[in-house]
């Protein structure tokens, strides 16, 4: 399956400050530039089906995550299950609920 997906993440990280996230590329699993994230500079998916794909993020070339992202059948609800290290080099295992406005 191609197409394009664009994404921007907005919230607020563990310090209260503000953050956005923004990428645009395609489900052919190419690396595309991330931007508004320190930790991650590209970012890469492919689509598994309708509402599940799969990102690995890199930094310098180097991977720092890998997600799976589903959307709800009515497409108001992100859920993201992630693994990965952060900068600090703490190794994470989150899952993340994102409500469409």
């Amino acid at each position: 399956m191609d197409g394009t997906v664009k994404m921007t993440l907005k919230g607020v990280n563990a310090e209260g400050k503000e953050m956005q996230s923004t990428y645009t590329g395609n489900y052919d699993g190419k690396d595309f530039p991330i931007t508004g994230n320190p930790d991650v500079d590209t970012i890469s998916v492919k689509r598994i089906d309708d509402s599940t794909f799969e990102a690995t993020q890199k930094k310098a070339g180097k991977v720092v995550s890998n997600s799976t992202r589903t959307i709800s059948k009515d497409g108001k609800v992100m859920t993201v299950k992630a693994k990965g290290t952060n900068a600090n080099g703490e190794k994470f295992n989150n899952t993340l609920v994102f409500d469409k406005q």
